[in-house]
């Protein structure tokens, strides 16, 4: 086996981080420094990034939050607040040899779980992308895995091929109503938004405005993401789309709408516009989420997107088990 080295990386190789997660096909918007480490400041974290080198060059990674509660409970995890992935980001080597290729990618993950053992934290969660399907070195080390499903809507070809005639006929309702689709950062009417849609469920919203604007800020000034809006022909704002990307795809990051103007469709002819300005874009891929909670599935289901797995993996390596405690720390 060969010799590779691993150690959590220094800020001054973040650079070099964000490079290898650009080129990973497993990489997103959500491994990089430039996310990382903003979203940790917010919730009060420590960013962690592991690297294995060889030689001088990554060949894999591993992306997560860290606290310490108390001196006996540690916590590893990337499931907080508004971030979808992290985990594992391993190189795009090719090889016609399954073995060969099988036996180096489980040696970068073992090294990067032997590096997370040494860390002695209590509990540890990662979630990973879309893109990284082979978790059996996890498993083999007693991690414990938890299946969960995106919607991946192909932007190669024309958009409309793709609707169901329940999108169409939402779409043509639209415009009889007037609405105008249009790209515009409103943060105080997404906030407006954001309330009224958990409003009308019943529930609070899983993040505060002031987390809120500071994500915005931060896609702003990385320019990863735009935030479109759908308005009234009187210009009240009816709905907003906040979408994110990478190199490989683009994800569906936010969404809200205002109870008062559902019934003119505005949601789904902005979501439909939103693919549409995405493709122009260049992108190849949109990440529709939603595929976990039944009620968004059920919706975005209807623009017959492709049903994707993703996997969590956790493991519980020392004897305190605090129920609900990792859930509690990274959703405020």
């Amino acid at each position: 086996m060969a010799k590779f080295e691993v150690r959590i990386l220094t800020e001054p190789e973040y650079s070099q981080w964000d490079q290898f997660v650009e080129q990973s096909v497993q990489g997103t918007v959500f491994h990089s420094s430039s996310w990382i480490t903003p979203a940790a400041k917010m919730l009060q974290f420590d960013p962690v990034i592991i690297g294995v080198f060889d030689t001088t060059q990554i060949i894999g990674g591993c992306s997560f939050f860290r606290k310490d509660i108390f001196p006996f409970f540690k916590i590893g995890t990337n499931d907080i607040t508004l971030t979808s992935y992290g985990g594992i980001v391993t190189e795009n080597k090719k090889s016609n040899n399954v073995r060969e290729y099988e036996t180096r990618y489980h040696e970068i993950i073992s090294l990067i779980l032997e590096k997370i053992r040494t860390l002695n934290l209590t509990n540890v969660k990662l979630t990973n992308g879309p893109e990284l399907v082979d978790i059996r070195t996890f498993t083999r080390n007693g991690w414990k895995e938890t299946v969960h499903y995106s919607y991946i809507f192909p932007l190669s070809g024309p958009v409309e091929e793709h609707l169901s005639k329940k999108i169409r006929w939402s779409i043509n309702k639209a415009g009889k109503a007037g609405i105008v689709v249009r790209q515009k950062w409103d943060k105080d009417l997404y906030w407006d938004l954001t309330l009224n849609t958990y409003s009308r469920q019943g529930k609070q919203s899983p993040f505060s405005r002031e987390l809120l604007f500071s994500f915005l800020e931060t896609i702003e000034n990385t320019r990863c993401g735009e935030m479109w809006v759908a308005e009234t022909a009187s210009g009240q704002g009816a709905a907003a789309e906040i979408f994110i990307w990478d190199p490989h795809m683009a994800y569906r990051w936010l969404a809200a709408s205002h109870t008062d103007y559902r019934e003119t469709e505005a949601p789904t002819f902005l979501l439909v516009e939103v693919m549409k300005h995405l493709q122009e874009k260049g992108h190849k891929k949109f990440n529709m989420m939603a595929a976990n909670t039944p009620q968004l599935a059920k919706f975005v289901s209807s623009f017959n997107p492709g049903l994707v797995p993703y996997y969590s993996v956790q493991k519980i390596q020392g004897i305190y088990r605090i129920p609900g405690m990792i859930r509690s720390l990274t959703t405020r």
